[in-house]
């Protein structure tokens, strides 16, 4: 994303490219980098070395190793043992004026039994590559780090520098990657834009319309432990009141209170966008968004993004307590994955669910917060991914809010504008 005033044409530094031999690389690359497992679990890892979970360093040695032999300087970076993240840059030393582009190595964890492949075997069937990481996100890494190979390579003029970060410890919340990047390496966020995930590209969202999604802003994230305590007995004797029945009754009340509705600037100006090629009631809603907030959850369209992208949610994720099937235990625990709306309060959030779980018995614990984060699309460089997409066969792009979080959100923080968008 070069300054768009007397930039060299793109046909000029993409004359002679074989996009197919291109891709059939980056296809190549990306099934070694998933082959990498940097699965992310903190509780699996030793608690006395827990930096340790995702043990990105081979990957990020792999990916530096592939740059450096294309003239790309880059550097390693090591909060902790294992936990790499690699920096890369290209264009002009004394440039004042940088593109980001972020994406990070680390994946989640894996359950054996919902894959019938291997998920690190990067194994492809029916023309689709299978493997954890392959969407989140090392498929967005690969595809950054070949545009930034392909750059220096083809020896593009840049006005403005491209920074490359591929940080670790995002899947938890990147206090061993991005967070602690920008804290002690605040250069990083002397940027102009910061390029990364958040944004898709649907195309059964509105019928016959083809939409490139990019995300704006992203929803806050609040992890609430739910921790019911009681006396352990046997379970052919129940006592009333016992810790997994307490915990039950408190997270269903919990769910079955309607999630608060709030359209936020981003959504209004996608709903805006999807109104003209929208019709009868369906039109006037998206033309006026915040009838939403009147009339409530129970109006929201059946689609999981939109509801997402419009409420405060709240999901369970994790369920535990018990260590044998006749014996009711003394304790149980649940985990609320919250996450929050732009100009959401997390304190009044923790007190909401306070309140709804009404039950002396069950403490409720705040485990992580991340504030949300939003960025103007009026900037320059949001009119340039806008002609970009209209030049893939007229497609229209259009602001989204995403329902997850990135480590782009350190970046939003400081005042830096940061756009999500997986093609």
């Amino acid at each position: 994303m070069s300054s768009s005033s007397a930039a060299a044409p793109e046909a000029d530094w993409e004359a002679g490219l074989d996009w197919s031999a291109i891709g059939a690389d980056a296809l190549d690359r990306l099934r070694e980098y998933v082959r990498f497992r940097t699965v992310n679990d903190p509780d699996a890892a030793d608690p006395e070395t827990p930096w340790l979970a995702a043990r990105e360093a081979e990957a990020a040695a792999w990916l530096a190793g592939w740059l450096r032999a294309e003239g790309v300087a880059c550097e390693l970076v090591e909060p902790a043992a294992g936990r790499t993240t690699l920096v890369a840059r290209i264009g002009p030393d004394d440039a004042a004026r940088s593109v980001t582009l972020l994406s990070h190595s680390d994946v989640v964890p894996v359950v054996a039994d919902e894959w019938d492949v291997d998920p690190f075997a990067a194994e492809i069937r029916d023309g689709w590559l299978y493997g954890r990481g392959t969407l989140d996100l090392k498929g967005l890494g690969v595809a950054q780090l070949t545009a930034l190979v392909l750059l220096r390579r083809q020896g593009v003029p840049l006005r403005r520098a491209v920074v490359a970060v591929v940080a670790a410890d995002e899947e938890n919340g990147g206090g061993y990657g991005a967070e602690w990047l920008v804290r002690e390496r605040p250069e990083l966020l002397d940027t102009d834009v910061v390029l990364g995930e958040g944004g898709y590209s649907p195309t059964d969202f509105l019928p016959g319309v083809d939409l490139h999604a990019v995300a704006v802003a992203e929803k806050g994230y609040l992890e609430l432990e739910l921790t019911a305590t009681g006396d352990a007995h046997h379970a052919s004797m129940p006592l009333p009141g016992d810790a997994p029945a307490r915990l039950v009754e408190a997270v269903a009340r919990v769910l079955r209170a309607p999630d608060p509705v709030r359209v936020t600037p981003a959504v209004e100006r996608l709903f805006a966008e999807l109104a003209t090629s929208a019709r009868g009631p369906r039109r006037y809603l998206l033309r006026h968004p915040r009838l939403l907030e009147r009339i409530g959850a129970r109006a929201l369209p059946a689609d999981p993004m939109v509801c997402a992208m419009l409420a405060e949610t709240c999901a369970v994720t994790i369920l535990s307590g018990g260590y044998k099937s006749n014996v009711v235990p003394g304790r149980a625990r649940a985990v609320l994955s919250m996450r929050l709306l732009p100009g959401a309060d997390a304190d009044a959030s923790t007190e909401r669910v306070r309140r709804l779980v009404d039950d002396p018995g069950v403490t409720v614990t705040r485990v992580m917060h991340k504030d949300p984060t939003d960025s103007p699309f009026g900037t320059a460089d949001f009119a340039t991914l806008s002609r970009v997409c209209a030049a893939d066969g007229g497609a229209r792009m259009v602001p989204i809010l995403s329902p997850g979080g990135s480590d782009a959100r350190y970046w939003r923080a400081a005042g830096v504008p940061s756009y999500g968008w997986v093609p």
